[in-house]
């Protein structure tokens, strides 16, 4: 048995003792070693390791950099990257989800890992927007906030690792069902030893991976298209008190959509979020709706099925949800007969003091945005690039 073998066997025993979740990832994991690797990599299929690297470790940082890779192989950071053309900010993006899960459950890291407690709650795709929008604004920016030369490249391409290719067909196939079945095990042995984990991260990694989950661009147009169904035949009115009546007003959807303007706009972003939105409306017969931009106050930009384009945003001030509520409420007593219901497109950093509003709501959340438990009421979609 090599050095690292007994290591490697050790740091299990230690983890299904201490941390059941991650000792019975670790004890579903192939690994390599890798002269080739300066420390530690994963090609999304296996562990690759520097034997004479990791064996110089702690034996508390061993198990930390062991479950750094794991994780990333775990929440498919290859395969969720992979159309991403920045394989530095993939992997610093990587690295901030994994890291805070780690330190979140109180296991260490060598020093030069990379952390970040303001965007640890995030999925990689959203880190990774949000980062490379600072670098477009100070070329500088990563490397003042995470230091030079602490991005270890450990996500490793196909093509980077010898074998991967005949490996490749098989991998595909074999690795999202293998680790959602893994961490759906881990998740149980940790509930019924009564060792649950800790932090955010880790409740973001169920709900992606053990729960079924769909495009933004997906669950906007069936959030408007499906909302005639919902209701269909019935007064909207009556509906939260579990009485249905028959409708009388012929069936009709209003969208009242309200798009965030009070920080700095990805008009990118906001433009593809705002022609799914359009085609959605336009597209389904009986469905209006009412675009206003927002930050303290309501900026109404007219009827979506009238507007030539997408109107230029305007605003830019605080943020503010109260105006929203109000007219959704108005909107609401005024169309009686027409089923209401609200879209609102913001990073969700503002209070959320109101009382529940009859209509339903549908959260769009930029990039960067708040945890998905902190919105109040309604259901959360995130956006992203």
């Amino acid at each position: 048995m090599s050095n690292f073998q007994e290591k490697f066997v050790k740091s299990r025993v230690k983890l299904l003792k201490k941390s059941p979740f991650f000792g019975t990832i670790l004890l579903h994991t192939e690994y390599k070693l890798d002269d080739d690797i300066p420390t530690a990599a994963t090609d999304g299929d296996l562990l690759l390791i520097n034997e004479e690297w990791i064996c110089k470790q702690t034996e508390d940082n061993f198990n930390g950099v062991l479950l750094h890779e794991i994780l990333h192989m775990a929440l498919e950071h290859i395969e969720r990257t992979k159309d991403l053309d920045d394989l530095m900010l993939c992997n610093i993006a990587a690295d901030i989800v994994v890291n805070g899960i780690i330190k979140d459950n109180r296991i260490s890291l060598p020093d030069e890992a990379i952390y970040d407690d303001d965007l640890k709650h995030l999925s990689v795709r959203e880190i990774y927007s949000i980062l490379k929008e600072k670098q477009a604004e100070n070329e500088n920016y990563l490397k003042e906030k995470y230091g030079d030369g602490n991005v270890n490249e450990c996500l490793r391409k196909d093509k980077e690792v010898e074998g991967a290719e005949q490996r490749g067909s098989s991998k595909e196939s074999h690795g999202k069902s293998k680790w959602k079945n893994i961490i759906q095990k881990a998740k149980t042995i940790s509930q019924m030893k009564n060792a649950g984990v800790r932090g955010s991260g880790l409740a973001r990694v169920f709900k992606d991976l053990l729960e079924p989950t769909i495009n933004w661009k997906d669950a906007l147009y069936k959030y408007v298209t499906h909302s005639r169904a919902d209701f269909e035949g019935y007064d909207r009115r009556f509906v939260h008190n579990n009485t249905y009546i028959d409708d009388v007003g012929g069936n009709k959807v209003h969208i009242a959509a309200f798009v965030d303007t009070s920080g700095s706009v990805d008009e990118d972003l906001l433009t593809e979020f705002l022609s799914e939105l359009f085609f959605a409306i336009n597209s389904t017969r009986g469905t209006t709706g009412q675009l206003y931009y927002f930050d303290t106050e309501l900026y109404p930009q007219g009827n979506i099925e009238e507007l030539d384009g997408i109107p230029k945003p305007v605003g830019y001030g605080g943020t503010s949800f109260v105006p929203i509520m109000e007219e959704i409420e108005k909107l609401s007593a005024d169309n009686a007969h027409v089923t209401t219901l609200g879209i609102i497109y913001t990073d969700g950093y503002a209070p959320m003091t109101w009382k529940e509003p009859e209509a339903p709501l549908l959260w769009c959340i930029s990039p960067g945005g708040i945890k998905d438990e902190e919105v109040k009421y309604g259901e959360v979609v995130r956006i992203h690039k």
